[in-house]
């Protein structure tokens, strides 16, 4: 079944600061999501009857290192089930009231969606698209417009600084390979 769990030391140091330090509990809510999301690709391993090699949580959320030896629809669906469980958390949420979590998981569940590695929505490129300088173009599209959406509002340094990373990582980022 499962070879390895692991808790990166940087989850447990994320989780007592927020705790001793955010009032308002939203960085727990959108660990609590991320983890929530993790589930859903767990779930999608399961049922697609892959090989569970390794899971392990880091503060930039989980990785699950799994075998498939069928098909790249299995693939998809994986890569797709952590953003359905969000999105079906941030439903559920929202019908009980709880407002901010389910703004939570519908935030992190589009995040996750846009085609760039290692983000979800970039592992359904990458199985889509199998060149490389192809999905390389199309990374830097999508950020760019990111990061000129983002000099307009004037908000925003640090996911500026993180598009601007990324952009200029494009290349490399397009060359990861997951384990098949």
């Amino acid at each position: 079944m499962i070879g390895r769990i692991e808790v990166s030391d940087s989850v447990l140091i994320i989780v007592i600061a927020a705790l001793l330090l955010d009032t308002t509990m939203l960085t727990i809510m959108f660990l609590f999501a991320a983890f929530i999301h993790e589930i859903g690709h767990l779930i999608a391993i399961i049922l697609c009857r892959c090989k569970i090699l390794r899971i392990k949580f880091t503060v930039f959320g989980g990785v699950i290192k799994y075998h498939n030896y069928e098909s790249k629809i299995k693939d998809i669906i994986i890569a797709l089930s952590g953003s359905f469980m969000g999105f079906i958390t941030a439903y559920i949420s929202a019908k009980l009231g709880f407002f901010t979590f389910s703004g939570a998981n519908l935030i992190l569940s589009i995040v996750n969606l846009i085609p760039v590695t290692p983000l979800d929505g970039g592992t359904v490129a990458m199985i889509v698209f199998k060149s490389y300088s192809f999905i390389s173009v199309i990374i830097k599209i999508i950020i760019s417009i990111f990061a000129v959406v983002l000099i307009i509002y004037g908000k925003g340094i640090s996911l500026m600084l993180f598009a601007c990373v990324l952009w200029f990582n494009a290349d490399d980022i397009a060359k990861l390979k997951k384990i098949r």
